[in-house]
């Protein structure tokens, strides 16, 4: 009996937990509402988990239009929320939206062209694409010939990757986002196997 009532009291705290933490993966128990968030202080070597929220600040020449608090950790899913929340106390949509690369994903370019807004936001790889290392990388996508007409990639050895399947990603707001694989016919011969895949 006195197992079982323990088994209970654990399993009301789990479902206590769990409808606290709705659609995070942690909560502070001092501020339910809070989040677990790593906090710099000073370096990022040294960084710490801290109950936090992450503010947004909207911005029109040089003029704070909009603040957002919000406690998911990343900048990703707090642009949507922001821009309803500023357009329902501010009565009015912005026509450009600048952001860094934290803000980039499919769910809000497509939601911004829904809305007819025009996004400036900073590529999460642009970075990545200036190196060297990425543009004589012949295994990426983003360096091979893509014929539209017959949605086929052509590598540096000029075999044709074909679409082979469709994978399905869901984002934590609940976007399902669609990812095509493709696959070469036949790497037998080819001489830039090596420096294509590892397999």
């Amino acid at each position: 009996m006195e197992q079982l009532t323990e088994y209970k009291e654990r399993q009301e705290d789990y479902t206590l937990s769990k409808d606290l933490m709705t659609d995070r993966n942690s909560y502070s128990k001092t501020d339910t509402d809070a989040t677990f968030m790593h906090m710099k202080d000073g370096h990022m070597r040294n960084a710490k988990l801290k109950p936090a929220y992450n503010i947004q600040i909207a911005v029109e020449n040089e003029y704070v239009t909009g603040i957002g608090i919000f406690r998911d950790r990343t900048d990703v899913a707090t642009l949507i929320p922001m821009l309803n929340e500023m357009l329902e106390k501010l009565g009015r949509k912005y026509t450009n939206i600048i952001a860094d690369s934290g803000y980039e994903s499919e769910e809000n370019y497509l939601y911004l062209e829904k809305e007819k807004m025009i996004p400036f936001i900073k590529p999460q790889s642009y970075e990545v694409w200036k190196k060297k290392s990425f543009m004589d990388d012949i295994s990426r996508c983003e360096n091979m010939a893509y014929i539209e007409k017959i949605d086929a990639y052509v590598c540096s050895g000029g075999r044709i990757l074909w679409p082979i399947g469709i994978h399905h990603r869901k984002s934590a707001s609940g976007y399902r986002s669609e990812l095509t694989v493709y696959e070469c016919e036949d790497s037998g011969g080819c001489p830039y196997k090596a420096k294509c895949f590892k397999a």
